[in-house]
């Protein structure tokens, strides 16, 4: 018996803990194994995967805008382009440079949008104090171009009398103005603030003063003027639609006639293109005589206007005259002014530099040293 008890009596012991067990401890109170996490799903974001990304520029779109004439802020800068209505151009004669700003702040380069300055050269070149990142040629309208990014040396100071963001990594696109050697290049840079976009549109709107899309009019109603001289036709007193005439030959350039009732009205003439004017005086057979030298698709040209009043040029000589600005006025018919011929305008344009200014010549062949007027405006006539 006894042996049976101390088989059964621990066993007997153990049901009885396990039903103590079951009864007093709350069942809510229950131990939870320790290698188990609770999980609370919840809509909160993980804060441990927070980071400090900025929030995303909405930058607004820009609708109006105007096309500036960058030559008479310095005549440097021999291009117009479009710009935001708003933004404003300033000169620093310190670098010679253009800033094209928002007026917003009293820094005006700290506002800057696009930095604009030059140099001279026959190939394009990189500055030793920056590093290049990136480049890429391409054209603008014709002109040959090259893209680049680049970032300051860093053992370079930053560059003073420019804005903050040109000692910092940012883009810029250089532009070659003609194909003479050397000649002027151009660099654009903007703000990496900019919208690209914006910096690309103004670009696209390049319009170089050797362009031929520059050239303006020299009078309104040009295609109507022409209806007794154009360009090429051979003249003798014998079948001219002038009388009386006295020249003979190959006309070399355009005559561009007086409307009815302007015969006692003056008429403003308006330089075709721009660049210097290089002479102005009184010449047998034009009276009154204003030259000016441009170019015309990266070529140097000559342009001849004939039978003006002297007196009512402004300009000086060497003074540089932008596409459609007032030159003079139209001589007064049969005077000095016309050396006695109708008041009319003989414009003429020659190849190369020089004073090429003969109204005629006797070789058919030698006309190809002048161009047409009519095709450079055909576009517009």
């Amino acid at each position: 018996m006894t042996k049976y008890l101390k088989i059964i009596l621990p066993l007997l012991i153990i049901m009885i803990a396990t039903l103590v067990w079951q009864f007093l401890i709350p069942k809510n109170n229950q131990l939870k194994p320790q290698n188990i996490e609770e999980i609370t799903i919840t809509n909160e974001p993980d804060k441990t995967k927070e980071t400090t990304q900025k929030p995303e520029i909405i930058k607004e779109e820009i609708t109006e805008f105007k096309r500036f004439d960058f030559s008479q802020v310095s005549p440097i800068y021999l291009f117009n382009a479009e710009i935001p209505e708003d933004w404003q151009v300033e000169y620093l004669p310190a670098t010679e440079a253009l800033n094209i700003y928002l007026p917003e702040t009293d820094n005006n380069l700290e506002a800057s949008q696009i930095f604009i300055r030059y140099f001279k050269a026959s190939s394009f070149l990189t500055l030793n104090t920056v590093d290049v990142l990136s480049r890429q040629e391409t054209e603008v309208n014709s002109h040959p171009a090259v893209r680049y990014e680049i970032i300051k040396k860093p053992a370079v100071a930053d560059f003073t009398g420019q804005p903050g963001w040109r000692s910092k990594q940012h883009k810029l696109i250089d532009i070659r103005y003609s194909d003479l050697s050397p000649t002027t290049f151009y660099v654009f840079s903007y703000s990496p603030e900019l919208d690209e976009k914006i910096f690309n549109q103004f670009i696209d709107s390049l319009i170089f003063f050797n362009d031929r899309q520059s050239f303006s009019k020299p009078l309104d109603y040009f295609s109507e003027r022409i209806t007794k001289k154009p360009f090429g036709i051979y003249i003798t007193p014998d079948n001219s639609p002038v009388e009386p005439e006295i020249f003979t030959g190959y006309h070399t350039g355009t005559d561009l006639e007086i409307l009815p009732g302007e015969e006692n009205k003056e008429i403003t003439v308006k330089a075709i293109c721009t660049g210097k004017l290089i002479n102005k005086r009184q010449v047998s057979g034009y009276g009154g005589l204003a030259i000016q030298e441009c170019l015309l698709n990266n070529q140097p040209i000559t342009i001849i206007y004939g039978h003006l009043s002297l007196d009512s040029i402004n300009h000086q000589i060497n003074d540089l005259l932008a596409s459609g600005e007032v030159l003079g006025l139209l001589g007064k018919g049969y005077s000095e002014e016309t050396d006695n011929e109708r008041k009319h305008l003989h414009l003429g344009i020659h190849k190369g530099t020089g004073a090429e200014i003969r109204g005629y010549t006797s070789n058919q062949k030698e006309l190809n040293n002048w161009l047409d007027p009519e095709t450079i405006f055909v576009d517009n006539l």
